[in-house]
């Protein structure tokens, strides 16, 4: 059988598809189906149809955790991308010993997403996080802070915490981005006595769009559907602040044991992330034209 032939492509496949069915599709159609079921181990287990989906959108808790995911994502990718933006220009234009400053700039994407939030909430203590003391002395606050003692703070906590880990990641996909730009077209625009700003903006931003989605598109999924942060931070606290879809599932799992209704929820997440990607999708394969 010859390389160029179809079926012999499709035969060194085989094995993927196999495991890709057995890891992903399998699992996938048993929750369709359990989302279906009232699984709540109290009563016998019985098709439902829609009943958990309706039990979902009346319930509160369903809608804060809605909002708080939202806020959480938004804040996320919104954060790691100005800050990577930032960070991948300067690394670009780093010439001697550049290996060593990106070698630096990658340490916290090593870092476990647990492991960075008990970090960020040490640095946060009220009584002796290094982030108070530097607000005191500098007199910026008068009081310690406490961060994840307050609904409005503790949010911005998580965000800051989990942006830490994401823009390595970010900052790797626009740098690669940047430098698949010719410099030729650089040296043009100096030549023609453009500064910096006006390079960043009619040359850096316009060629690299595409690079930028995909980072956008990667970092918010992964920030809409991640919990690690917020759960060695505040565990969805104070007052419901940072209750987001990840806790409100694992409440439903292993706390009511409802397994209809913790179905119905994941099935709507991934709805959700379903059109938060096709919208990145969409204007990557349009060209990076947003």
């Amino acid at each position: 059988m010859k390389i160029s032939n179809s079926k012999f492509g499709l035969f060194l496949s085989l094995p993927g598809i196999v495991l890709l069915t057995l890891l992903i599709i399998g699992p996938l159609i048993f929750l369709v189906y359990t989302s279906f079921l009232r699984y709540d181990n109290i009563r016998p287990v019985v098709f439902c149809g829609l009943k958990n989906y309706k039990y979902l959108f009346r319930q509160r808790v369903f809608w804060l955790s809605f909002k708080n995911t939202l806020v959480f994502c938004g804040g996320t990718t919104l954060l790691t991308f100005v800050l990577s933006l930032l960070l991948a220009h300067c690394l670009s234009r780093i010439t001697r010993g550049s290996s060593i400053f990106r070698s630096f700039a990658m340490f916290p994407w090593a870092v476990p997403l647990v492991v960075s939030g008990f970090m960020w909430k040490q640095m946060f203590n009220p009584s002796f996080g290094v982030i108070n003391d530097v607000l005191l002395r500098t007199g910026i606050i008068k009081n310690p802070l406490d961060i994840f003692g307050n609904p409005t703070l503790a949010m911005i906590g998580v965000i800051l915490a989990d942006s830490w880990t994401r823009i390595p990641f970010m900052t790797i996909i626009i740098l690669a981005g940047l430098e698949s730009i010719s410099p030729t077209i650089y040296e043009a625009a100096k030549t023609d006595g453009a500064d910096v700003f006006q390079t960043f903006v009619h040359i850096s931003l316009p060629l690299n769009r595409k690079a930028m989605l995909t980072g956008l598109l990667i970092t918010s999924i992964f920030s809409f559907r991640t919990i690690d942060a917020i759960f060695s931070l505040t565990f969805g606290g104070p007052a419901k602040a940072t209750y987001v879809f990840g806790f409100y599932i694992l409440d439903l799992i292993y706390r009511y044991f409802n397994f209809g209704v913790a179905a119905s929820l994941s099935i709507l997440m991934i709805i959700f992330l379903i059109g938060i990607g096709s919208i990145f999708v969409y204007n990557i394969l349009k060209g990076g034209k947003l």
